[in-house]
């Protein structure tokens, strides 16, 4: 038999394969373009460099960004402003997906203490994979979705095993300080303190986490959703929360990925239900619960919690936006917890063949999340990289030292070719179909066979004196389960690109219609003798901003 130190390496040593794929990945794609939300940090930097007073600063560091208090991501973000002379939102991503590593280590130390080192080999599969592609490119979202649950783990792990109180509340201010959500760890952890501890500890937690919700909802302000209408809210409020709960199994089936996520939801509820249940009775017949048991349900009562929120508050949008990958990490949290326990409850032969069957399936949504969302990771890269070419020209005077530099892209070396184009040398591109619909432009394109990997490195430019835009070619993968990206029939071979004309985006006007390609540094130009018609229009409202 193994001793106690060769399981560890071994453990180790496999579990290292998927950090280390999944960082390997981060590298590969992440790039230094704010995203969205981290528009709102770089708002922030300026804030605070204007600040001139104690107030300022605290405000600058507490106000509302949507429904959450960020200010550990504002934290990081001065940090890295400071340390290197500008906000770097690939750093912010790295310290984000790093503080995924302390799940991990927290699971470390629950094996450790309950079943043995080896039922953790699943766990790294299932946490580090490409179905949080969007957190994991996106450094505000990384550092917030990221840390709340690292934060909220440790927080947790914390209380069931009775580490000191002084760093559960710690841990617990830190939550909060992360994202709304976190402020959850605040009666859960009350409630492991009331069953398990002296009273006298649960109510110095209960006064810090009082405090902490008045200040944290003082002067706080609803913020406006791009919500429609809802016909029935109860069978649309169920199926948000099974398809949150569900959505692991999106990649495994993509032909059928909407039933197969509703029954993986359906059962991954049932399940931590139960669980939560039979915890509950077995503390009344017992009066008595295991550390693991509190750090389990205590953690499935975060996740679920966080769930019915997060559905709830979503109740409206579109269905796809419950799948989407920015709540990946809860579904694939909800499966290790629910793994946990089955493996605690169970001994001999049973728990080796649930320990077999989990490490399958985590290494199976490693897998087909890699084929799955890797085209959705090289889509992010594309779409970010001709945005801030937009914002690139025409070229204007930037301050002495801008909040963040703009990244090095393929189109560094022929910026001033994509800006003013000279057509009269130019080869047409061929095969271009062209729709116009009311306030869209549909551009369809073939390539076949292998030769559709070239949409990932193509663009449409629209140019006119004095503007040019650049447009990433859609491009989607096969929905073959499983398909390796470096197959040569892993991009279909048609690519329908809209172009919607928004006036937010677009300066009216005639823009002639120009083809990019580029590969290994060089980019090529053709024409297409084509002119796409932006018109004039009125642009529709923004919902409004608090940062």
């Amino acid at each position: 038999m193994p001793n106690n130190r060769s399981i560890a390496v071994l453990v180790f040593c496999i579990g290292l394969a998927p950090i280390l794929w999944y960082f390997y990945l981060l590298d590969l794609l992440a790039i230094n373009i704010p995203k969205w939300d981290d528009h709102g940090l770089r708002a922030f930097i300026m804030r605070f460099q204007e600040a001139q007073s104690i107030p300022q600063y605290v405000d600058a560091f507490w106000r509302q960004h949507n429904e959450h208090r960020i200010v550990y991501d504002r934290v990081v973000s001065i940090v890295d402003y400071t340390l290197t002379g500008h906000l770097n939102f690939v750093h912010l991503m790295w310290v984000g997906n790093l503080s995924l590593l302390f799940i991990v280590l927290v699971w470390w130390k629950v094996f450790q203490k309950s079943a043995g080192l080896l039922y953790l080999l699943p766990i790294p599969f299932l946490i580090f994979n490409l179905s949080q592609w969007e957190n994991m490119y996106w450094g505000m979202a990384a550092l917030q979705n990221f840390g709340v649950i690292a934060w909220v783990m440790c927080c947790l792990y914390a209380l069931a095993y009775q580490l000191p109180l002084g760093l559960s509340i710690s841990l617990a201010i830190l939550t909060s300080i992360t994202s709304t959500n976190g402020l959850l760890v605040w009666p859960i952890g009350l409630l492991i303190l009331w069953l398990q501890s002296p009273r006298k500890k649960a109510l110095i937690w209960l006064g810090v986490g009082i405090l902490i919700w008045v200040l944290y909802f003082l002067h706080y302000e609803k913020t406006e959703q791009p919500t429609h209408p809802v016909p029935n809210k109860i069978v649309a409020y169920v199926r948000a929360v099974l398809l949150i709960a569900g959505s692991v199994a999106e990649p495994l089936w993509p032909r059928k990925a909407t039933l197969l996520v509703l029954s993986t939801g359906f059962i991954l509820t049932l399940t931590s239900a139960f669980i939560l249940l039979k915890l509950t009775f077995t503390f009344f017949r017992k009066r008595t619960l295991t550390s693991t048991d509190y750090f389990i349900g205590s953690g499935l009562a975060f996740v679920l919690g966080t769930t019915a929120i997060v559905a709830l508050g979503r109740l409206g949008f579109d269905e796809a936006t419950f799948t989407t990958s920015r709540y990946k990490v809860y579904t694939l949290l909800i499966c290790v917890l629910v793994y946990s326990w089955l493996i605690v409850q169970s001994k001999g032969w049973v728990r080796t063949g649930i320990g077999l069957a989990a490490l399958a399936f985590s290494v199976l949504i490693t897998w087909t999340s890699y084929s799955y969302f890797f085209d959705d990771s090289q889509r992010l890269q594309n779409q970010l990289t001709g945005i801030q070419f937009d914002f690139s020209n025409p070229v204007e005077v930037t301050p002495v030292q801008p909040i963040n530099e703009p990244a090095r892209t393929w189109y560094d070396a022929s910026f001033h070719q994509l800006v003013q184009p000279d057509t009269a040398l130019l080869r047409t591109y061929p095969g271009l179909t062209i729709t116009t619909r009311n306030t869209q432009t549909l551009i369809e394109t073939t390539q076949p066979g292998e030769a559709a990997k070239n949409f990932v490195r193509s663009y449409y430019l629209l140019h006119k004196p004095g503007k040019s835009y650049l447009i990433p070619f859609m491009f989607t993968a096969s929905d073959r389960p499983g398909i390796s990206p470096a197959n040569p029939n892993y991009i279909q071979p048609i690519s329908v690109t809209n172009i919607d004309h928004n006036p937010a985006q677009y300066l009216p006007g005639e823009y002639s219609l120009l083809v990019v390609t580029h590969a290994e540094g060089q980019s090529t130009l053709y024409k297409t003798s084509q002119i796409i018609h932006i018109p004039e229009q009125s642009q529709t409202p923004r919902l409004k901003q608090n940062w």
